[in-house]
């Protein structure tokens, strides 16, 4: 949007800037953002849901926020031993890609440190016992490669001339040297099922030396949008790679040298990323990542921040999320499931078990599907978010497996598919006004977040304290930037100006709930 021309006189009853008259004084209106929609945390079930509410009052955190951190660690846990068939009309992984938006003090890493706390415990086992069972590969293979120097020099014989070996005796040692090599050992898989940052090639080597399940996981997921992963030059191929591990599909490596390609089946790959507003607003307007479908199969969740009311004078000073039943009942269902055995063939591929959406819970999906369905036309509600809204029964009928697999570990109810309907309104709903404000300006969103703290200290700014500004805007150039946006648009006029001119002090001309 474009300021409108400043042309203005001196007031000189009170020295400030005053308009000519007849030209329009309303300002011009600044991008604001919507509360979000409260998350229905009691879809989640009581296993689920419980947990998200009880570790959104011990960390003091958004319920959405908590609520998101459960489903996503759910989805980690489950999506190495279950499938969703989906009817007659395909097979889905059970894997859900999770964005969180949440503002800086939100303790995104507190709560991913408790809804997480079983899978971290699991991972720092697997690394305590990594280094033993590296030894033990070590000795094995030593004692592989001499049996291997053992068969070989049985056929060479003993003497100083190496025999010459007969066509047979050639054959028998092929035949030896085969068989011993399905015994070959193979090196431990590595310890970690975690990643923040990771590139293309870096998932692809992952999965190529660990487990077939991993995750990835980041309360500061601006790091992950921002990494090496995503410069220019390597966004299509980690954009690419991530969708087809939530298609299931396998991934592909190409590289000249030998024996640096190759295809890997059969691997799945969770998400869960948190990130603060300004990077989701980045993120969620970027034409390649929208364009090629990758933010679409995001479940994006946003929620009222709580900063300014974590008070601690009503508590009592030993609760604590470790003996609350709720969540130690969550931790028990996902250390269950992450410590089951990988459900894998010899290739080391995935072979998850396939739950079937059947009967009156595929009636219910059906009915999902076809309302979003309805709503995708030119002129539908979801229209603007036609690519996320697209993937969204197929979301749905992830997140109904997920409830079911994790509660009853069997095939999901019309009850499942409902609840998992009833989340999808809140992502759709979620999704379609993130967009919108994300289309918006930036420093927009920023100029009305500074106009209102000036509101609510007095309305009015001196250049002597932008030291005491909310910590984003106190350098002396962005807080200036701001304040000259909001001056064009009509929000606020210089009141004092240095010797040079330059603005010292600016006054709001209206209340900040009309700005």
């Amino acid at each position: 949007m474009s300021a409108r021309p400043s042309i203005n006189v001196i007031d000189p009853r009170t020295g400030l800037n005053a308009p000519l008259p007849g030209i329009d004084t309303n300002p011009l209106p600044l991008a604001g953002r919507t509360p979000p929609p409260p998350y229905p945390v009691d879809a989640l079930g009581e296993l689920l849901g419980n947990a998200a509410k009880a570790l959104a009052y011990y960390v003091q955190t958004p319920l959405g926020m908590a609520a998101q951190s459960v489903l996503a660690a759910a989805s980690l846990a489950v999506q190495g031993h279950a499938n969703v068939q989906k009817g007659n009309v395909g097979t889905s992984p059970t894997t859900l890609y999770c964005l969180t938006i949440a503002a800086s003090g939100e303790r995104k890493s507190s709560l991913d440190g408790q809804a997480m706390k079983p899978v971290y415990e699991y991972q720092a086992e697997r690394r305590a016992e990594y280094e033993t069972l590296l030894a033990e590969y070590r000795a094995d293979l030593e004692a592989h490669e001499l049996r291997h120097k053992s068969i070989v020099a049985s056929y060479k014989g003993s003497g100083k001339k190496p025999k010459l070996l007969s066509h047979d005796d050639q054959q028998a040692l092929a035949a030896d040297l085969a068989e011993l090599e399905k015994s070959q050992p193979q090196s431990p898989p590595r310890p970690h099922l975690l990643m923040e940052e990771p590139t293309a090639e870096g998932i692809y080597k992952h999965f190529l030396d660990a487990l077939a399940t991993a995750g990835l996981f980041s309360d500061e997921g601006g790091a992950f949008f921002s990494g090496h992963g995503m410069a220019d030059e390597a966004k299509g191929r980690i954009i690419t790679m991530l969708s087809q591990l939530w298609d299931g599909k396998a991934i592909t490596r190409t590289r000249a040298g030998a024996g640096e390609s190759g295809v890997l089946a059969g691997r799945r790959l969770a998400a869960h990323l948190m990130v603060q507003p300004v990077i989701a607003d980045k993120v969620l307007s970027d034409r390649l990542m929208m364009g090629q479908g990758f933010l679409a199969r995001f479940l994006v969740c946003s929620d009222r921040s709580l900063v300014g009311s974590r008070f601690l004078s009503d508590r009592h000073q030993d609760e604590s999320a470790a003996s609350d039943p709720a969540v130690i009942s969550f931790w028990d269902a996902l250390g269950e499931i992450i410590r089951q055995p990988l459900p894998t063939n010899d290739a080391g591929e995935l072979e998850p078990e396939t739950l079937p959406i059947t009967g009156a819970a595929f009636d219910a999906w059906v009915t999902l599907h076809d309302a979003i369905e309805e709503q995708l036309s030119p002129h539908g509600e979801l229209s603007v978010i036609r690519e996320f809204a697209a993937k969204a029964a197929d979301n749905a009928a992830r997140i109904a497996a997920v409830l079911a697999y994790i509660e009853t570990r069997s095939a999901p109810t019309s009850e499942h598919i409902n609840r998992a309907a009833e989340l999808m309104q809140f992502y759709l709903q979620t999704m379609t006004q993130r967009t919108q404000e994300a289309a918006n300006s930036t420093v927009e969103h920023e100029a009305r977040e500074l106009a209102d703290w000036i509101g609510q200290n007095g309305g009015e700014l001196s250049a002597d304290n932008f030291n005491k500004l909310p910590a984003a805007y106190r350098k002396a150039k962005k807080a200036r930037g701001l304040m000259a946006l909001l001056v064009d648009y009509g929000h606020a006029v210089v009141s004092v100006s240095g010797p040079n001119g330059k603005a010292r002090a600016w006054k709001l001309r209206e209340a900040p709930d009309n700005v």
